[in-house]
Formats: structure tokens, sequence, C-alpha cells
């Protein structure tokens, strides 16, 4: 039998034998609905390491690809009969290809563009404060504020032009509720959640530490999230520095969901819009937020909201998460393609999601199907639906 330390090291070893082989996990994998082939899927490569555990496979370029052809989304876990931490162990998986030097080169970017730049795109501290450029004068004396709500972007939100909307949208939010609110501004770096993808478990130890110094040094007490990978990364800071979190940490929807049920927020009547909610995978199946976007398109007047088949926690992955979108950007496209369909047969003019990875992925998937449907964060369609009447409320606590 051939040693796989990295599974026992990793308190892995069993998933392989614990794998009843019924499929479940096959039948909702997005990577394996596209490709088609057994190996591809959970089963298949759970099987794989099954069989390099007992010397009859190999641990080379060739299975060191297919762990990265994986969404991370968390469905097949949310299936599986016997209740193996699938997500888990393909990020356990990948350590192994990092040790082993077999890195996918887009992911190897990845990596080294966060030890090096902070972010994920190589681009550094200064360009996250480049969507604020139209609203400069009303975040300027948020940067680094002591207050006890926070507003994390991440990199994506922060630094993709595409959605620097997405970031000035939950600002005038936050503004029109009076919210007592601190941004990081340039000092924001990223959760971590790529390294953990890649396998570089001991890399999200710095991130956190970065993190949370900031936050705690500013007297923060909730953060509200515009990535759900995000919100997911910052949950496990205390699994990887082995101390208590004790802050409240929100998605965008969360929050906003707070501010209506307070009252601090109302709504003008919208011109009859219909859309459908996208329930990214992460927010459904990991945080279980499905319920408050909901009830926030429900409160805006004038707009309904039509559920495209699967939703919820059976939701489908967009194709951008886990770091699929970089390694195999095709595949990704295509996987976000089929989500999109979903959404084109509902009478829906708009999708509607919490997720900017979502958000990207449907924009080219759009570009490249010829569906002409807008796509939004819930952020965007509260801050457009915001009535013109300057009703504020309380500082938040």
């Amino acid at each position: 039998m051939t040693k796989m330390d990295f599974l026992e090291r990793y308190g892995q070893e069993d998933e392989p034998y614990v794998c009843a082989s019924c499929g479940n996990c096959t039948l909702v994998c997005p990577v394996f609905r596209e490709l088609k082939w057994e190996s591809y899927g959970p089963r298949g490569k759970l099987h794989i390491v099954k069989s390099i555990i007992e010397g009859e496979g190999e641990f080379g370029e060739d299975f060191a690809h297919k762990i990265f052809l994986c969404n991370l989304c968390e469905h097949c876990t949310s299936v599986c009969t016997t209740g193996i931490s699938l997500d888990r162990f393909w990020e356990v998986a990948r350590a192994e290809v990092r040790q082993r030097g077999l890195m996918p080169k887009p992911a190897q970017f990845v990596l080294d563009s966060l030890k090096a730049r902070g972010d994920i795109m190589w681009m550094g501290s200064a360009d996250r404060l480049l969507w604020m450029e139209d609203i400069e004068a009303i975040v300027k004396d948020r940067v680094m504020k002591s207050a006890k709500v926070a507003y994390f972007l991440g990199c994506n939100v922060s630094l993709k032009s595409q959605l620097h909307d997405v970031a000035r949208s939950m600002v005038k939010i936050m503004e029109y509720a009076e919210v007592d609110y601190t941004i990081l501004g340039d000092k924001e770096i990223c959760c971590g959640a790529p390294l953990g993808w890649a396998g570089n478990f001991e890399g999200i130890n710095e991130m956190a530490e970065k993190n949370l110094e900031l936050i705690h040094s500013l007297g923060v007490e909730t953060v509200v999230f515009s990535c759900p990978s995000c919100i997911q990364t910052w949950s496990e800071y205390s699994r990887y520095l082995k101390e208590e979190n004790d802050l409240e940490l929100l998605t965008t929807s969360q929050y906003i969901n707070r501010l209506v049920r307070e009252g601090r927020l109302k709504f003008d009547e919208q011109p009859m819009v219909t859309v459908t909610y996208h329930d990214s995978c992460i927010s459904a199946r990991v945080l279980k937020v499905t319920e408050e976007p909901r009830e926030i398109i429900e409160d805006i007047p004038g707009v309904y909201n039509v559920e495209m088949t699967p939703s919820r926690q059976s939701t489908r992955c967009c194709g951008a998460h886990g770091l699929l979108d970089v390694v195999d950007p095709v595949l990704s496209s295509r996987i976000a393609e089929m989500r999109l369909r979903d959404a084109t047969v509902t009478p829906a003019s708009r999708i509607i999601t919490e997720c900017p990875r979502c958000i990207l992925a449907f924009d080219l998937a759009k570009f490249t199907t010829g569906y002409d449907m807008k796509v939004q964060d819930i952020t965007q369609i509260v801050a457009e639906s915001l009535s013109p009447n300057d009703v504020g409320g309380d500082e938040a606590k």
C-alpha cells in the first residue's frame, strides 16, 4: 500500500473507504454534468485516491489536474449519504498537489499574487481605492474610522471595475440608514479563501491575523461582507488561530434585511420588475442564507421574485468558485451557461444574487450565449429602489 501521509495529517484517511458508491454526489456535480466521465466526479476521484493508497494508481499530473477541476460548491457534501465532508477532502488533496509541485500554473499565480500583493489579481493595495472615485467625498472619512460596523468588500468587489457599483450601492444603503460604519480601504487584504482552495492552509493564518488585528483596533463588533466566500473564511479564522472569534459576521442581505426590519430603509414603487433570485453555493449550503434576500425583494413594491429551479440548498453552481474559473475558464463558463439557462426559462428580466463571482460568471455567460438578462447584486436593486426622502435611523449597534 502507498502511504498517503497528507490524508492522516488532516484526519481524512478513512474517507475513501467510507464512500458507499451511491452516486448521489456524481448526480449533482456540475463538472461531471459537463464532462460526463466518472473520473471527473466526486465518487470517481475518491476511488482514484483509494487505488493510489492500494498501490494501483499514481498521484501524477493527470490526477492533480482532476482535483482542481472542481467548484468546491459543497453540493456533493450536502447529499453524501455517509456524511463525508467532500469539499474539505478536495482541499486536503490539493494541499498534497501543492506539496508535490503539481499545482496548475493559473492556481499558482493566484497563490503568488496573494503572497506578493495581498490580492488575487497582482494589483496591490492602492487599487483597492479605485471604487471610491465617484463617492470619495462621502467615504474618505470612513476609512479606518472607529465604528461598530465594518464593511469588508473582498478582492473582487474592490478591485474589479465591473463590480465597483456593488460597493457604492452598499455605501449608499448604509449612509441612507445612518449607519456608523468603517471601511478598511487600502489596508484591506484578501480574506484568504483562495489559499484554502489551493490547499495552503498555513497561509490563511497570516491573512487572519492581519484582518482581525485591523478590525479589533477599530472597535468593530459586526462585519458585513459582499462575498459569501469571505464570510465563510472569516468564520473559520478561530480554527486557524486557535482562539475565539467574537465578531458578528453577516452577509449584505442579512444586514440589509435587519435595516429593513428596523424601519431604516424605505422603498419607492418600482415599474413592475420581475426578477429571479440565484442562491450562491456558499450562501445557501454553508451559510444557510436563503430567506433574507427574498424577504428584501418582497419588501420592494413593484418588484416580484419568480423562483428558478433548482434553488435554495439545491442551487446549481455558477462555475466560478474554488479556482475553477482560473484553472479552466472554458469549463467554468459552460457551467455558468447551464445555470443561466435555468433563469431564462422564467419570466424574469433580471437575475439577483449576492455573490460577486456569480455576477462575473453570468455576465460572461451572457456574452457567450447571447442571452439578454440583467444581472445585479442584492445591494444594487436595494440602492436603486430607495425612496428619495431622507429617512434615517439610529446609529447601528
